[in-house]
């Protein structure tokens, strides 16, 4: 019996991973157009970074940056074109704006501390010698499976289960950034980013029926991602995180 269950299991497991695999290439989300924290169009796709644009001003001395203030990250630019973020979550969107973003800040800072090379020593007040990040987030969209789930448990008679059945065909979950790394003596700005990413591959994903989990994944990629690429060689690749994950939690 247990070598039946055993079995079952890795074969559940293949198969998963196989579906993941074949469906890598089409989970890519689309670039972001540009939320107007950054201009985009400076911007350019850079095979050595994870993100999906970039640009990083010439000449700077990286080594004379030792300390890194992270400041609140920006919820004015996010785009909230689908009307029905608001229609399932009236009055709550600014909320889970504030939420997220204040996730975000969180996940950067403990990635910077918890970096095994310590590139830069994360600070509250920007010094002479600091990198100010200065974060936005452009876009917010909940998975397709809680809007659904929202929509059946509509109360009879409020259209907001036949408004929310017409739209949601096809919408993931999305999440864009955008960011800037100043020189906090100068105030100039020597990079900047910017990215946009839908879920991974789950075949049983339980992150979707909670509000952003999603979400909060891709930030915590964007994070390590963004520690790596601190301390990145000129020789090194920062690759992307995995489009796919068998971990249904």
């Amino acid at each position: 019996m247990k070598r039946n269950i055993k079995t079952l299991a890795c074969l559940i497991c293949a198969v998963g991973m196989a579906w993941g695999l074949a469906s890598c290439a089409q989970m890519k989300a689309a670039p972001s157009k540009g939320g107007g924290f950054v201009p985009l169009g400076k911007l350019q796709h850079d095979a050595a970074l994870p993100f999906d644009k970039a640009w990083i001003a010439d000449g700077i001395d990286w080594s004379a940056f030792k300390s890194i203030a992270i400041a609140p990250v920006n919820t004015q630019y996010l785009i909230q074109s689908q009307w029905w973020q608001q229609n399932l979550r009236q009055g709550l969107m600014q909320k889970d704006a504030q939420a997220i973003a204040l996730y975000m800040r969180q996940q950067f800072a403990n990635a910077f501390r918890s970096d095994p090379r310590q590139r830069f020593r994360v600070v509250e007040a920007a010094g002479p010698d600091s990198v100010i990040l200065e974060l936005a987030l452009t876009e917010l969209v909940p998975s397709n499976v809680v809007v659904e789930a929202a929509a059946l448990a509509a109360p009879k008679g409020s259209g907001l289960a036949i408004s929310a059945a017409e739209q949601v065909a096809g919408t993931v979950a999305t999440v864009a950034f955008e960011a800037r790394v100043k020189n906090a003596k100068t105030g100039q700005v020597i990079a900047m980013f910017a990215d946009r990413e839908q879920p991974k591959i789950n075949p049983v994903d339980l992150k979707q029926l909670t509000w952003y989990a999603e979400a909060q994944e891709i930030i915590g990629d964007w994070a390590n991602e963004a520690v790596k690429v601190a301390g990145m060689r000129s020789d090194e690749i920062v690759k992307p995180a995995p489009l796919f994950s068998l971990k249904p939690w």
